[in-house]
């Protein structure tokens, strides 16, 4: 199946950002619900101890993302107190203040501004991560986030949890009754996204659409080795990308990890 680059309703900077909060809500509340990226974790704690690094950079981080289970789970894997800064070009600003407040050790943070993936402030060092949002951005994009990680020799760990299978995109076609059902329970509450979800469905259809959407954008992992190839000096870092399975099932996280080499090799 080919990628093809649509367009995302999330993405749009028209979109009210009631509705946006009310769609990246239930994407936090599936991903951490359904451990999603749980299988992940020690490829993320390898990583996070090949950059040799105490802090991640999240960047398009939706509604937080996994890290609120994640992160005691790198801790454990690397014996690192390993913090976290959040960001997106879009913060869902109360969402990110949920995870810090619920973190008790206090090393989960957030920006409050707009932060662009394609460029990051010199001030945000640390292993950046972006988890389920690669797909958003067209090919030229997509280089320039891997392009910006390496010119700036701060480690990357790209991970999707959607792909271009047949099995994700029917899963798609059942998230309306799964965002009906669970819209109550999404923390933070909200009125608006009640009023979106049942008075006017906007963020029911919205999920199934972006979700449809994302599986048929993701990149597969020789697609998105083919981005690396074209950088300039991408040999100064390791680079790996594969699938890593959810169990028995034909599916798994899409993974692309880049960290600087600690030692290159001289000119004979």
């Amino acid at each position: 199946m080919k990628r093809m680059q649509l367009l995302e309703l999330e993405d749009q900077a028209w979109l009210p950002p009631s509705i946006r909060n009310g769609i990246t809500d239930f994407l936090e509340f599936a991903v951490v619900k359904a451990d999603l990226y749980k299988p992940f974790a020690p490829r993320l704690a390898a990583a996070i101890s090949a950059a040799n690094v105490d802090s991640v950079v999240d960047l398009c981080s939706g509604g937080g993302g996994p890290w609120l289970r994640l992160r005691d789970e790198v801790v454990r894997r690397t014996g690192r107190e390993v913090s976290v800064t959040l960001t997106d070009y879009f913060p869902n600003i109360a969402a990110f203040k949920r995870l810090a407040d619920s973190d008790s050790s206090g090393r989960t943070r957030f920006v409050d501004t707009s932060v662009s993936a394609l460029n990051v402030s010199q001030d945000l060092q640390g292993l950046r991560t972006v988890f389920s949002a690669f797909h958003h951005f067209e090919p030229a994009k997509a280089q320039a986030i891997l392009a910006d990680a390496l010119q700036q020799r701060q480690g990357i760990v790209i991970a999707e949890s959607t792909q271009r299978h047949p099995l994700l995109l029917a899963y798609m076609l059942l998230t309306p009754a799964l965002v009906l059902m669970t819209s109550p329970f999404q923390k933070p509450f909200r009125w608006s996204r009640l009023f979106w979800t049942y008075v006017i469905p906007v963020v029911p259809l919205a999920v199934m659409f972006d979700g449809i959407v994302s599986c048929l954008r993701t990149y597969t992992p020789d697609e998105m080795m083919a981005l690396v190839r074209g950088i300039p000096g991408h040999e100064t870092f390791d680079w790996e990308a594969g699938v890593e399975r959810i169990g028995r099932l034909p599916v798994g996280v899409t993974y692309l990890i880049g960290t600087p080499r600690r030692s290159m090799p001289t000119a004979a």
